[in-house]
């Protein structure tokens, strides 16, 4: 661990300092210190000279200018400082980079400037330099002019031979650096943590600073290794078998690429990836060190993760800390299963668009077994008890009992009615008469039926879910949000150490609930409350471009020098039969739906409000790579419609059964006000409002996946409707949509691998033969 400690001069960094390393010393902790600068080094020449006024005040040497005679001195340090990092040593520093920060940030009175320059210091230092970054920098404060006041109480120093610096005898500087330091520790809390020294007008004693800093170091501090009060030297030499340095370049050595040959698939090559024989989590800290270090990423994991490899938490610890957690949350991944999600829940899951999920389907799955307990598979809300409870079962458990029925006799509808002789109607043909009948009988399934649902996250898409779960006003989700915390700290604890603090997850969760009650009061003030359908199911609420070809200048920006403007300028000339040209050009020979066009269509924009079964949107919602999702409550109110095959096989009775049960329910949950528990009781056939907004490239997809035969009918039929709703005003767009209702053309299929066998042989025919 590499902690610094900061202030203004005279703030009583050097008692400190000592104290505290005698403290880690006497903790058993080997211990490491530095003071910067290093006024006994050759590398603090030219600080001297600054410091000792030899090149003028402070405000004739540039910020910039003096920041780079301190940081070469820390870089004359950093190999050392890495070594006793490397070693598992804590590195104790008096001053560092914020030092430079504060001093030289007193010279900007523009505060963004001032920010600027932060920003280039950080990058000079830890990523051109590659000086270690310290886990936290702890600054003790105290007003400029009683520190300027115990700095007349020091001894004489070496550097200079007056009695301040040309820092400590400005007290306006001082004041200033007093007020940079307050700007970082608000800038930047986590890697800047401020400590008042003065409280109430008066300097604490040198004891109260003591046990104040001892407190918050020692709850960051890992375990301590060796025997209380050894203290290890400055000079450390650790070795590194894998790693040659020549004139300071780092090289693999043998041994190195003998431990790469198991640890990559190719350890000399421009491409390749890792093997088992490193951790998911060491990979990520590596992935994430690749943003500070110009070095081949081989040459980074050997020379600072290969000896460290089998202690992932503590390496892990320290990278996140230093880089920052975010680079490294997207980089490791980690699988979920959430077991007896009701159908409401499985859509709050399911809602990040950075995530991978999988559900159990209602087309494949009879939801009509029992478990162990000889229950069926439906969620009850914990705020439901005596009667209204008890209510609630024997209603599910009726819904469910009619679900079996009907499900069952669509089967053997199905199978008696069948065409397909006895001789073929193999697993293919039962699997169909299966998916035909679950469809039918689907609409039936309340919305509390539960699901065993997976997903695939990075740490950051996992602490955004948690998160959205936790601000959701249904117990549900709530409880399922503190559940995946609970179990995800079992496994990837570094992740997620914030999720639920205060100042970080809590104030998330927090701002995201109160911003949705605000909103959801205001719209029940100002909005009049209906459940009449004012709409026809599919509704283009907006629509961008209104033109189409307005696109052929984004389409033509890329194969030109011209700016945007000028392209559109002549393309604004041609006549209307050179834009469709090109606009087909752009859309090229589609041999399959998986051809999409280019990315100059994701600026144009559909929007549509539509109103479809719960069913339905629970089908089209895995869609979540567009631009805007939202849905309502969801409540009985909308109606249902009864399925042509129900009709057919005269279960219609039982069916709309199912519907007034439903009906019933919801409305005495609502009237025992018991929040949004009520959805429960909606069934997947109700109709539902959402909205969507979607970019044309994604429309391509959505409308020729969604409405090939394959697919329910349900979503088919919407998606049809979009699509020829969309055709009145993009026909030359919706024409390029060539698979929508359609299956794979086999003659299609083949002409696209002649094109991939011909463009190859193109390829090698162009190749020279040096190549």
């Amino acid at each position: 661990m590499f902690i610094t400690i900061e202030g203004t001069d005279g703030s009583g960094k050097g008692t400190q300092f000592k104290r505290i390393q005698k403290r880690l010393a006497d903790a058993g902790y080997d211990v490491v210190t530095f003071d910067f600068p290093q006024y006994d080094a050759p590398s603090s020449y030219f600080v001297g000279r600054y410091l000792n006024g030899q090149y003028g005040t402070a405000d004739e040497v540039g910020p910039y200018t003096a920041s780079l005679f301190f940081a070469l001195d820390r870089y004359d340090a950093s190999t050392k400082i890495r070594e006793a990092l490397d070693a598992g040593k804590i590195v104790l520093a008096n001053r560092f980079t914020g030092s430079n920060m504060a001093h030289q940030g007193t010279k900007f009175s523009n505060v963004e400037q001032r920010r600027g320059y932060f920003i280039w210091l950080d990058n000079l230092e830890f990523t051109l330099l590659n000086i270690p970054r310290p886990d936290v920098n702890f600054i003790l404060r105290v007003p400029a002019d009683i520190a300027q006041q115990l700095v007349d109480q020091k001894e004489k120093r070496s550097y200079t031979d007056k009695k301040r610096d040309i820092h400590e005898a400005d007290l306006s500087h001082l004041e200033r650096s007093v007020q940079v330091y307050d700007d970082l520790s608000n800038l930047f809390p986590r890697d800047f943590h401020r400590i008042d020294c003065v409280r109430s007008g008066k300097l604490m004693t040198p004891d109260q600073v003591e046990t104040l800093l001892w407190d918050k170091i020692q709850a960051m501090l890992p375990e301590p290794t060796g025997e209380r009060g050894s203290s290890a030297v400055v000079d450390v030499k650790a070795t590194n078998p894998y790693i040659e340095s020549t004139n300071g370049r780092k090289t693999i050595s043998e041994e190195g690429y003998a431990y790469l040959k198991d640890a990559v698939t190719d350890s000399t090559g421009n491409v390749y990836a890792f093997t088992d024989k490193l951790s998911p989590i060491t990979i990520a800290a590596a992935m994430a060190r690749l943003s500070r270090r110009g070095d081949d990423m081989r040459v980074t994991i050997l020379d600072e993760f290969a000896a460290a490899a089998d202690k992932d938490e503590q390496l892990l610890q320290r990278v996140i800390t230093a880089y920052g957690d975010d680079s490294v949350q997207q980089l490791v991944g980690q699988h979920f299963v959430i077991e007896k999600a009701s159908n409401l829940l499985t859509k709050k899951l399911e809602w990040g668009r950075l995530a991978a999920y999988l559900e159990q389907s209602t087309r494949y799955i009879y939801f009509d077994e029992k478990d162990e307990n000889g229950k069926y598979r439906y969620h009850i809300p914990a705020n439901l008890d005596g009667e209204l409870r008890e209510r609630y079962v024997n209603v599910m458990d009726e819904i469910f009992d009619t679900y079996s029925y009907v499900v069952r006799e669509l089967t053997v509808y199905l199978t008696s009615t069948s065409t397909v002789p006895e001789a073929e109607r193999d697993g293919a043909w039962k699997a169909a008469v299966r998916a035909q009948a679950c469809d039918a009988a689907r609409p039936l399934l309340p919305v509390a039926t539960e699901s065993t649902v997976g997903v695939f996250a990075s740490g950051q898409a996992l602490e955004n879910l948690i998160m959205h779960l936790m601000s959701d006003d249904l117990l549900e989700a709530q409880e399922t949000g503190r559940k995946l915390l609970k179990e995800a700290r079992k496994v990837i604890p570094t992740f997620l150490e914030r999720a639920d603090k205060p100042e970080r997850g809590g104030a998330t969760v927090a701002y995201m609930a109160n911003t949705r009650h605000e909103v959801a009061a205001a719209a029940a003030m100002y909005l009049p409350a209906t459940h009449t359908l004012e709409q026809q199911p599919v509704q283009l609420t907006d629509i961008w471009p209104r033109n189409e070809l307005d696109l052929v200048s984004d389409m033509l920006y890329e194969h030109s020098d011209l700016p945007l403007e000028s392209i559109r300028a002549e393309v604004d000339k041609w006549p209307l039969k050179r834009k469709r040209e090109v606009f087909a050009l752009y859309m090229g020979e589609r041999l399959n739906r998986r051809h999409r066009p280019g990315r100059a269509l994701e600026k144009a924009h559909y929007s549509w409000d539509l109103v479809c079964d719960y069913g339905i949107f629970r089908d089209l919602q895995r869609h979540r790579m567009v631009d805007d999702l939202a849905w309502q409550l969801l409540t009985p109110r909308y109606g249902y419609e009864i399925p042509e095959l129900i009709e057919q096989a005269g279960l219609a009775e039982s069916f709309e059964k199912c519907f007034d049960l439903s009906l019933a329910l919801y409305s005495q949950l609502q009237l025992a006000d018991i929040g949004p528990e009520a959805q429960y009781a909606t069934l997947l056939g109700h109709r539902m409002r959402w909205k969507i907004t979607m970019n044309a490239r994604e429309a391509f997809h959505f409308h020729e996946l969604r409405t090939s035969p394959q697919g329910h009918p349900g979503y088919r039929k919407l998606v049809l409707q979009m699509h020829e709703t969309l055709a009145k005003y993009h026909p030359l767009m919706t024409k390029q949509m060539k698979f929508v209702n359609s299956e794979e053309d086999p003659e299609l299929t083949r002409l696209a691998a002649e094109r991939a066998t011909q463009f190859k042989l193109e390829q090698m025919a162009e190749t020279p033969k040096s190549a």
